[in-house]
């Protein structure tokens, strides 16, 4: 009978508390579904209140709540996912993967905020962990990237690399190439020179680095060797061409041999690497076209180019070609026109800008930024397909 009685009495509260867990998953689902309908009528503030009301007495929403942090931030709500993933953080007794994974989100969620030191904080951290490694060294990348730390740029990529990451050779040489520039700034050519080894090194076919090789070489008085390492830049990569003019006359200058420039010219032409209307074209963005070559360019660039063509047409008399002056002329009142405007646009992103950059304000891709090709008359506004402002 007392066995009995024992009997009942436990499944009495067994079932009193199945009752309980029951009521209690009923209130979660409900208190669920409202934080839910609070994010579908946009009111942030009021769902967030919810969900961390439920994580504050439930682990069972734990990934409930990581993806309402990851929805906050891409949703650009980054102060509402900082406070999600920053209550995570915070609770007693969470699961350590729990928390690692926390970590990395409320780290990207400084990072999307701008709160460079304290992601740099959180990064460092996991990467001295082993956690999320990769994850933790690339934003490290990025991060003394967008501070101009170079030198620790160039430290994260060779630890990327140490865990197993395919290397990034273009980034990592141009973070060397930065050091270099900054060395030639300060007029330590055996400084620069070093980083340009080991930029080198990292990506052998570098146009930058062939340029700054070339201007170290100018600066210490071997001219006849800059012409070499600029005239490797363009047959390596034709669209520096216009960072690459300049300094090219101004090597053959300082060698006393104005023909070598004029050589240099012809030798892209005749093998082919850029024909005359696109080094016309270059030499009009870089602003150095006082050169009979140049000009000569300048006039076949009037014969191709339909508009300019027409205007030449309307400006000359019948069967009358432009001479050196009013092709030097047409080049100055074309250079006006180039400033005017965006001379360079990212190929990644189609970001523009009026300088040349080596890394893209945009979407930060190096070696993206190519020469606008084509002549823009228009103002931006009244271009066809332009946005309104």
């Amino acid at each position: 009978m007392v066995f009995t009685g024992t009997l009942a009495t436990g499944w009495g509260a067994t079932a009193a508390y199945a009752e309980y867990r029951r009521r209690r998953r009923a209130r979660r689902r409900e208190r669920y579904l409202e934080g839910v309908r609070y994010l579908l009528d946009d009111k942030p503030d009021r769902a967030l209140e919810v969900f961390l009301g439920l994580a504050a007495s439930d682990d069972e929403t734990i990934d409930t709540h990581f993806a309402l942090g990851s929805l906050y931030r891409r949703r650009g709500e980054v102060d509402l996912a900082i406070r999600v993933h920053e209550h995570i953080v915070g609770r007693a007794g969470l699961d350590p993967r729990h928390r690692n994974a926390a970590l990395v989100e409320l780290a990207r969620d400084y990072f999307r905020a701008g709160l460079y030191d304290r992601a740099e904080k959180i990064f460092l951290q996991l990467a001295e962990d082993g956690i999320e490694s990769a994850v933790a060294l690339t934003h490290l990348v990025r991060i003394n990237e967008l501070q101009h730390d170079w030198a620790q740029a160039a430290a994260m990529h060779e630890r990327l690399r140490a865990v197993g990451v395919p290397g990034q050779p273009g980034a990592a040489a141009h973070h060397w190439c930065e050091l270099a520039e900054s060395a030639i700034g300060q007029r330590d050519l055996d400084l620069a020179r070093a980083h340009l080894r080991t930029a080198r090194h990292q990506q052998k076919d570098s146009g930058r680095v062939s340029i700054l090789r070339g201007d170290v070489a100018r600066m210490q008085g071997d001219p006849a060797l800059a012409v070499q390492l600029y005239r490797r830049v363009v047959r390596l990569d034709f669209h520096l061409l216009p960072l690459v003019l300049p300094r090219l006359a101004e090597a053959a200058r300082q060698a006393g041999d104005t023909e070598m420039f004029d050589e240099s010219l012809r030798e892209l032409m005749r093998n082919g690497v850029g024909n005359r209307s696109e080094i016309a074209y270059a030499a009009i963005v870089s602003g150095y076209y006082d050169n009979p070559v140049i000009l000569e360019c300048v006039k076949e660039l009037l014969a191709t180019d339909s508009d300019l063509r027409d205007l030449s047409c309307a400006l000359l008399a019948p069967g009358v070609e432009p001479g050196p002056a009013q092709l030097l002329s047409v080049a100055a009142a074309l250079r006006n026109v180039v400033l005017r405007h965006a001379r360079y646009r990212c190929s990644v992103c189609g970001i523009d800008s009026s300088t040349f950059l080596w890394q893209c304000p945009g979407c930060k891709s190096w070696d993206t930024q190519r020469a606008i090709a084509a002549l823009e008359f228009l103002p931006k506004a009244a271009r066809p397909g332009s946005p309104p402002d």
